[in-house]
């Protein structure tokens, strides 16, 4: 019996069938987080995309065309291939400031860098993206906000 158990684990560390099939099983989970991962934050790069050119799309109409609320957000909601949700496009007057983006002033009033205050159309736009997996420091679903500002004539 003291000599068939040595031979026994000899005859078993020399064998390698069934090796393979051992490495993938360790590789498999490892590979499906891989690939759910890249699929999550695939889409998540999608989404975040779609609903910049929704934004996009709703600036460049009110840049064109001028200030139409309805038309503005109908554009919006036209601009992607996902659903996105238009907030009300919001008319402001100011004046260009390179360090805050817009100061606020009365339309035609002189700004302190020179020239008139220009009128500006706020746009946004705004949708959920649902993960597959629910990773850590990522909120489940991530709300994707887009907003673009544009001067209009």
């Amino acid at each position: 019996m003291a000599m068939i158990f040595p031979s026994f684990i000899r005859r078993l560390r020399s064998d390698r069938s069934g090796a393979s099939a051992a490495e993938f099983a360790l590789i498999v989970p490892l590979l499906a987080l891989l690939i759910t991962a890249a699929i999550d934050f695939g889409g998540l790069i999608f989404t975040r995309l779609q609903v910049a050119s929704a934004t996009h799309a709703g600036a460049s109409y009110a840049a064109a065309q001028g200030f139409d609320e309805d038309a503005i957000t109908t554009a919006i909601t036209g601009g992607a291939s996902i659903a996105v949700t238009a907030a009300t496009p919001i008319e402001t007057c100011g004046c260009p400031n390179a360090a805050t983006g817009i100061t606020a002033a009365e339309c035609g009033a002189t700004c302190p860098a020179g020239g008139l205050a220009g009128n500006y159309v706020t746009v946004s736009a705004a949708t959920s993206y649902t993960l597959i997996y629910s990773w850590p420091g990522l909120s489940n679903p991530v709300n994707v906000v887009s907003t673009a500002v544009v001067r209009i004539p």
